[in-house]
């Protein structure tokens, strides 16, 4: 997976980000309501790191729960990073699977969305590596069946990626084991979201930099193709309008040394 093109897409969504993330934000909210059922009691973290940061949306949410704790985003886009210091956030460029921080920095890292786009092996161990101690990972990611209508309005038309590879529910857990995290929970949750028309359903994913995705080059597609695209999707039309699906995973390790 090319990391500088991936970059490059958040970063050109980064102006537009804020507006058009509606599902991204609310995966946000819901981590933050489910965050205290699975904290030890009493616990109070100094030393955060919003992993894959975006925007903000994850460092507004520790903010309400840690105000006074010490708050770093990262981000593999520059633009993403610039539009974090402008809210008032520390952060830095970098890639999750090679971090820019020494071992043991963090006592808590959260990471929404951001996990999709990294290698589960290597991302997990580096993630293990910047916590200290007892150190809390709480992530969210997307599992299999996440973007199937698109899946399905493009197949056979080319041989281009338009959807990523999600990795399996059972292979995040035994990837985390294999990485040291242990008091591992995990919850999976089917979300949709419904837009009007087509072009506003695959926009509500490009415009927030989601577009790519690892395969060949994508050669213009001409009129007969975007017809059949769209008789495609409108056939999975409805009552609420066309539908977007999300296989939302909510994930929770301790850091055990």
């Amino acid at each position: 997976m090319d990391k500088t093109k991936i970059g490059e897409a958040f970063g050109r969504a980064a102006a537009s980000y804020d507006a058009l993330a509606v599902f991204q934000r609310q995966v946000c909210e819901r981590m933050l309501c489910l965050l205290p059922r699975w904290l030890p009691a009493g616990w109070t973290p100094e030393r955060l790191l919003d992993g894959g940061c975006g925007t903000g949306f994850g460092s507004q949410c520790m903010r309400c729960l840690w105000p006074d704790a010490s708050l770093t985003g990262c981000d593999l886009s520059s633009r993403m990073v610039e539009r974090m210091r402008q809210k008032g956030f520390e952060a830095v460029e970098g890639d999750l699977e090679n971090l820019p921080f020494p071992d043991s920095r963090f006592d808590f890292v959260w990471s929404s969305l951001a996990l999709q786009w990294c290698r589960p092996d290597t991302v997990f161990r580096e993630l293990y590596r910047v916590l200290g101690e007892n150190g809390i990972l709480y992530f969210s990611t997307l599992a299999p069946g996440t973007l199937c209508e698109t899946g399905f309005a493009f197949s056979g038309l080319d041989d281009a990626g338009r959807v990523l590879d999600f990795h399996p529910v059972a292979a995040l857990k035994e990837r985390m084991r294999e990485a040291g995290f242990t008091d591992i929970r995990v919850r999976h949750e089917t979300h949709r979201m419904y837009y009007p028309d087509v072009r506003s359903a695959l926009e509500s994913v490009r415009g927030i930099g989601a577009g790519y995705a690892a395969g060949k080059r994508r050669a213009l597609l001409g009129k007969m193709a975007w017809k059949m695209i769209q008789e495609r999707y409108e056939s999975l039309r409805e009552e609420n309008g066309l539908p977007v699906t999300y296989e939302l995973v909510i994930g929770y390790g301790v850091a055990g040394r």
